[in-house]
């Protein structure tokens, strides 16, 4: 048919050989205009459009979907005239049957520019020149301008063509060493052929074996550039390409590539490489085009839109070829060291792998004929400082990521650190820094240190559970044969007495501590005149350190004297400091109720004023303090109704551990919890309260109660600090922002607790304070919210530490957990405490247990040991072979180890 053509294979990229029809866009006899894409074809990394650009009809045999084609090989064909339109497929080839052996025959010698059909041809890096002739033989020109292209020497490899002259075919084939022929092994079992992807990467893995390789390994402190990437809204990945090309900047020599016979190619342009995961296909490379002179924002963009169209195969081939440097990241499979291999092309190339105690290891895997050792450990020096302190090249945008020994302003002051607030976190804090020789003061509002965890927090209300435990504990008497116990009365006086004088004493205590390690503590509320000075207002101090310490407004709007308002001339003290530590904490935070400011609604702060425990308590919210004070008094003998917003108790926690104790509080005598509720007001006196909501079916109630406690968490109020004058920058509900070193947007001023709107518990202040003391010390040390801890002291107690599956596999950890109930534990059966459960959850591929979850009586002495699994980074080996004394319930940690392990070893096994 002289109007017939052949529509023929497409060469889509420099590596493509053959490729396999995906689909079919058109029909056979459909009428084809110039332009129109008839097919996508399946290339070594893509799916790309068949265009055709001439006009004609759709005519068979078509190349049935899934064939393989050669390049240049009929796909289809186009004809003129409908009539000539033939239907069907084109029959699949098919792997011939061996053939006997049969005399060799001349291998016909390859012309430039004629390869044989499947010979893969690697791309070409910019500026390839051909190598030189060889010293004996001939090379055809193809051959010639590979070998350059590639930095082989083309005096090693023995031709096929006449004469032993070198192909192209010779220059991609492996060489096997001189004097030894070519081996190929057999192996047991049923082969088949490699697809493209493999094909591709075993070619430029055989090209690798030529380049003299090196590598140099350091270990880098990520969490600053991922606290830029999450405040930034970037990408992880395109900070390190960034960060890369910075210091690629620095070593252009990393940029380059060797070409044989004495031959640098050097490319101004920084393109790199980035490994992604696509279904199916394993690793693709798209590439970051010139990422040095692009704006972060660009990047970002650029690489949203690769890795969409990376992962269903829709890059083309200029978005996948020619990295001049690659990074290939396995931090979220979490190895803890690896290798990667330059691509041809290129001189080096970055093996990121999963952050550890000791950091994020990086290993540069370089050229010796490019870069030497000395530039390599140099460049890799640069790019950790470079993802270390982010804020030097991504600007003010980001907090500063605390260089070590920057923390003191340089100058002379009155104090090297004045720390704000003396609860765990101040008060942790600045012991740390006077142990170390600075001169420090602390200014606290009250007469004694402590902080709400000591006077109106953790302390107070653990006596009082101490106290509703005793009884509580009576019920499982008469299951161990004690009877006539079931009947326990409290003496509210004498409890009162002994929780009093527990926090005096404690207080006293911590003072003459203070004072001892030479800290100079200063009663009064500070508030900030300069970044490196503050006022000390001594003039509402009191002296009882049992309530909260309130900040009336005794300055005008210029900070100058308020007489007017109380406040009397001379009070105000001003002090210098070299670096500041803010631990003011947070007040419990009242939402907008019609009533709250009733005389009868108690918070956190106040309900220690109680003359006698309520007969009838109303409880606003069923949080930590909202659950663990309605328990306290439903155990105390009160009738309890509990009223939560959301659609679970302690939304916080981890969702089973949360669910299964909204089950058994439903079976606590006097206690009643309603959840999916809106609170519509509160009215009354004290003694005389009405508590009126709505529930989850829209049937209004009013509960008549003694009191209302609102428990409806803390928020840091930080306007009588006059933060601005400072410049200390908020963050979300009037948080401090800070980094992973509990640094402002102030180098020298740091903020701890809960006033950075973290978690807010005692002993993550004290953490944080001693994070910041250690880094005002010029030394390093970061917050890890992912390993930190807490319990809620219900019975039985929920508590964590760590990741819940769900926010382990949100931070890219393949997490799978383990879960196993109390009550098959032998303890808990002789004790009959056996409610509740524990979940531990590890990543599926190192076997890094990453959280351990609890609803437990004792769970409080239980979760040491699992803070530890998780802060030290333990193994699921490492719990599964420790001894654990028996009958104790830490039992239940081996033994969850131990079924974990066994299960990723049977689902191993049916995935082989």
């Amino acid at each position: 048919m002289a109007d017939t053509y052949a529509i023929k294979m497409p060469k889509l990229s420099d590596t493509m050989t053959e490729g396999t029809i995906v689909t079919w866009e058109k029909n056979v006899g459909d009428n084809i205009a110039r332009g129109t894409v008839v097919a996508t074809v399946e290339t070594d990394k893509a799916i790309m459009d068949v265009e055709v650009f001439r006009e004609g009809h759709l005519s068979g045999p078509l190349a049935p979907v899934g064939a393989v084609v050669p390049v240049g090989g009929a796909i289809a064909y186009l004809v003129a005239d409908a009539k000539d339109v033939k239907r069907g497929e084109a029959p699949a080839v098919k792997a011939a049957a061996p053939a006997a052996p049969a005399a060799p025959a001349p291998e016909k010698f390859e012309p430039y520019g004629t390869a044989k059909p499947k010979t893969h041809i690697p791309a070409m890096p910019h500026g390839a020149s051909p190598a030189p002739r060889p010293h004996e033989g001939r090379a055809t020109p193809y051959a010639r301008q590979l070998a350059g292209a590639h930095g082989i020497d083309i005096n090693t490899i023995r031709g096929s063509g006449p004469g032993g002259a070198v192909a192209a075919a010779d220059v991609t084939a492996p060489q096997a060493p001189p004097g030894m022929a070519k081996r190929i092994y057999q192996v047991p079992g049923v082969g088949r052929p490699m697809d493209a992807m493999e094909k591709a990467v075993a070619h430029n893995m055989e090209y690798s074996l030529s380049m003299p390789l090196f590598r140099v390994t350091t270990n880098v402190r990520p969490e600053p550039l991922v606290a830029a990437a999450k405040q930034a809204g970037y990408s992880l990945t395109v900070l390190l390409a960034k960060a890369a090309a910075l210091a690629i900047q620095k070593f252009p020599r990393v940029n380059a590539v060797y070409q044989h016979e004495d031959r640098i190619v050097e490319r101004p342009q920084i393109d790199i490489g980035l490994a992604v995961e696509t279904e199916g296909m394993g690793l693709v490379v798209p590439v970051l085009r010139d990422v040095l002179a692009k704006s972060v924002k660009q990047l970002n963009e650029d690489w949203k839109d690769l890795v969409a169209r990376a992962r269903v195969k829709r890059l083309k081939p200029q978005e996948y070829s020619n990295p001049t440097f690659t990074i290939s990241n396995m931090g979220m499979l979490g190895v803890t060291h690896f290798d990667a291999i330059p691509s041809p092309g290129t001189s080096a190339i970055f093996a990121i792998a999963t952050a550890g105690p000791q950091g994020m290891p990086v290993t540069v895997t370089a050229d010796h004929r490019i870069v030497n050792g000395a530039d390599a450990a140099k460049f890799l020096g640069v790019f950790k400082g470079l993802v270390e302190q982010p804020q030097s090249w991504l600007g003010g945008a980001v907090v500063p990521a605390g260089a070590p020994g920057a923390a003191l302003a340089p100058g002379k002051w009155d104090y090297d650190v004045v720390v704000i607030g003396g609860g765990p976190g101040g008060e942790d804090c600045a012991r740390d820094l006077a142990d170390h020789g600075k001169k420090v003061m602390l200014v606290n509002d009250a007469p004694l240190p402590g902080g709400e965890c000591l006077w109106r927090g953790c302390i107070p209300s653990k006596a009082w559970r101490a106290a509703a435990d005793r009884m509580r504990d009576r019920a499982h008497d008469a299951h161990l044969g004690i009877l006539n116990t079931t009947k326990p009365k409290l003496d509210w006086l004498r409890l009162e007495k002994a929780r009093r004088s527990i926090l005096e004493a404690r207080g006293d205590m911590a003072l003459k501590t203070d004072k001892g390690v030479r800290i100079e503590v200063r009663q009064g509320f500070a508030r900030f005149d300069s970044p490196n000075s503050i006022l000390i207002d001594t003039s509402g101090n009191t002296k009882d350190p049992h309530v909260r310490a309130s900040y009336d407004k005794k300055t005008d709007a210029q900070g100058r004297a308020n007489v007017a308002g109380g406040r009397k001339p001379g009070a105000t003290e001003r002090v210098s400091f070299g670096a500041c530590v803010i631990a003011t904490g947070a007040p419990p935070f009242i939402p907008p109720i019609p009533g709250a400011d009733s005389k009868g609604v108690l918070t956190s702060d106040t309900v220690w004023s109680l003359k006698a425990p309520p007969k009838k308590l109303g409880v606003i919210g069923a949080g930590a303090i909202g659950l663990e004070m309605a328990q306290i008094f439903a155990d105390f003998g009160a009738q309890v109704v509990v009223i939560e917003a959301q659609e679970r108790v302690l939304p916080e926690a981890e969702a089973e551990i949360a669910k299964a104790l909204g089950e058994l509080l439903k079976k606590q005598k006097n206690l009643t919890v309603v959840t999916s509720a809106k609170v519509a007001k509160i009215a009354g006196k004290p003694g005389q309260m009405t508590l009126s909501y709505g529930d989850a079916a829209g049937k209004n109630a009013n509960f008549k109660c003694d009191y209302v406690l609102v428990a409806t968490g803390k928020r840091p109020v930080t306007e009588p600090l006059a933060l601005e004058k400072a410049g200390v920058a908020l963050g979300e509900r009037g948080a401090i922002m800070v980094d992973a070193s509990c640094r402002t947007n102030v180098p020298h001023i740091f903020a701890v607790g809960d006033v950075n709107g973290g978690l807010m518990l005692a002993h993550t202040a004290g953490h944080q304070g001693r994070v910041a003391a250690v880094t005002i010390m010029g030394e390093r040390m970061e917050y890890n919210p992912a390993k930190d801890c807490g319990v809620v002291f219900t019975r039985p107690q929920a508590a964590f530490v760590g990741l819940a599956v769900e926010q382990a596999k949100a931070n890219g950890i393949d997490a799978v957990e383990v879960k196993m109930p109390m009550n098959i534990d032998a303890k808990s059966q002789i004790t009959n405490e056996t409610d509740g459960l524990i979940k531990l959850v590890a990543d599926k591929t190192s076997h890094r247990i990453v959280g351990v979850h609890f609803l437990a009586d004792h769970a409080d002495t239980l979760i040491g040991e699992a803070v530890l699994m998780v802060a030290g980074d333990m193994t699921l080996e490492q719990v599964a072979q420790a001894i654990h004394p028996h009958p104790t319930q830490t039992e239940l940690f081996g033994e969850m180890a131990r079924r974990l392990l066994s299960r990723l070893r049977r689902t191993a096994n049916v995935a082989k």
